[in-house]
């Protein structure tokens, strides 16, 4: 399937319980007022407290943790199967809006980041050199979880939708996933690096296939970090970064870890395309990470993801345009095709909340030959927010297109 539109995509990140509360036809409507030519509607998500000022009835949402807002189809899943939202009529979201038609619908599939059924499945879930559970991730090495995450990418497919956005094909990071997390020395990407990487019975099988020692490989993380954990230090953040890199190229065997996990993240991706029908696209969030290039933290392998589905939705979430201009020039050169490559861009606070920096970073994008753009979160941004960015996108749509910039 061809990544390239001949209207480029301006989609609206959006929660079905946004949706609901206000109707299929007053949301479709005010989306496409805002300038958007499509919505990207959380079908599968994760738990979290979210502050709405555009939900009709509420303030502070808590959505159920993992349920899915669709009708699951029993007969196409195996030993994990989806949870059903409770509420019927966040079942029925996408099939509202796509009666609606005036927008584009893509769905925002959360795969592997789910803590219900990460309870319900123990022997499937991400475990440190430990042994402790985590629970809250289902692991990409384990066939059960494999195949959880392609039998509900198929049977979304079946709903009325332009294509899917995978998000959390992979491990999830040490510091991004558990609701409360409690550490009493300084995060940093050395520790958290070490303390994020699963060595369970899975994850050392695909290790012993390939033959590396992972035993002996967890045995040397515990030892570094134990060691770390007993010492009065605190390593600041460019001393942890240096010993990282440094352990990189000390240890050969955690960097062969670490690219077997890219590997198996790219065939969890790359076996979904084949899964889902071609009139369907499939683009993966390749990562939570800033900058992007620290996608491998999470098993992913920027390129090898382009190449697996039909391209990657990058979160280009920083505060000034001159990040997100060099995270994209950065992303670009790593896919090698900027057609595979499109963005995320959060439209206020914590980022870009000035309009000229948010004008700036689509002209940074476009400049990088990035066309299809994404902005996150209806229900999370202010009014005045949502406005500000639809005043950017009418003066964008009149101004001439910049050059596109040719990088080596």
């Amino acid at each position: 399937m061809s990544a390239v539109h001949s209207t480029p995509l301006r989609s609206l990140y959006v929660h079905p319980w946004d949706v609901a509360s206000r109707g299929a036809r007053e949301f479709a409507a005010q989306a496409s007022a805002l300038g958007m030519t499509g919505a990207t509607l959380a079908l599968s998500s994760h738990g979290g407290q979210f502050v709405s000022p555009q939900h009709r009835g509420s303030r502070v949402v808590f959505p159920e943790d993992g349920a899915v807002c669709f009708e699951p189809d029993p007969r196409g899943y195996g030993e994990i199967a989806p949870l059903a939202h409770s509420d019927p009529a966040l079942r029925h979201v996408v099939d509202d809006l796509a009666g609606d038609a005036r927008l584009q619908l893509r769905a925002r599939i959360v795969l592997l980041h789910n803590r219900p059924l990460g309870a319900q499945h123990p022997l499937h879930v991400a475990r440190n050199a430990w042994g402790d559970a985590y629970v809250h991730n289902l692991c990409p090495s384990s066939p059960a979880a494999f195949e959880y995450a392609l039998a509900l990418c198929a049977d979304i497919a079946r709903l009325p939708l332009r294509g899917l956005v995978l998000e959390t094909p992979n491990w999830l990071p040490y510091a991004h996933g558990h609701r409360h997390d409690f550490m009493q020395a300084r995060g940093n990407l050395w520790l958290e690096t070490l303390l994020g990487l699963c060595f369970c019975s899975h994850c050392r099988r695909l290790a012993g296939d390939a033959d590396l020692d992972a035993d002996a490989l967890a045995a040397r993380v515990r030892a570094r970090t134990d060691a770390y954990l007993a010492a009065p230090v605190d390593a600041a953040p460019d001393q942890a970064a240096a010993w990282l890199m440094a352990d990189l190229l000390e240890m050969p065997q955690l960097a062969a870890y670490l690219q077997l996990r890219q590997k198996r993240v790219a065939e969890v991706v790359a076996a979904i395309r084949a899964r889902v029908p071609r009139d369907r696209e499939v683009w993966t969030i390749p990562t939570a990470q800033r900058p992007t290039a620290n996608a491998w933290l999470e098993g992913s392998h920027l390129a090898a993801l382009a190449r697996a589905c039909d391209g990657v939705e990058v979160p280009f979430y920083e505060a000034d345009a001159a990040r997100v201009a060099a995270d994209a020039f950065d992303t670009v050169q790593r896919v090698g095709d900027p057609a595979r490559v499109r963005a995320i861009l959060r439209p206020g606070p914590p980022d870009l909340g000035d309009g000229a920096e948010l004008g700036a970073a689509l002209a940074a994008l476009q400049a990088a030959g990035i066309g299809g753009v994404s902005f996150y979160h209806y229900g999370l941004l202010r009014p005045d927010r949502l406005q500000a960015l639809a005043a950017q996108l009418r003066a964008d749509a009149a101004a001439p297109a910049p050059r596109q910039t040719r990088y080596a």
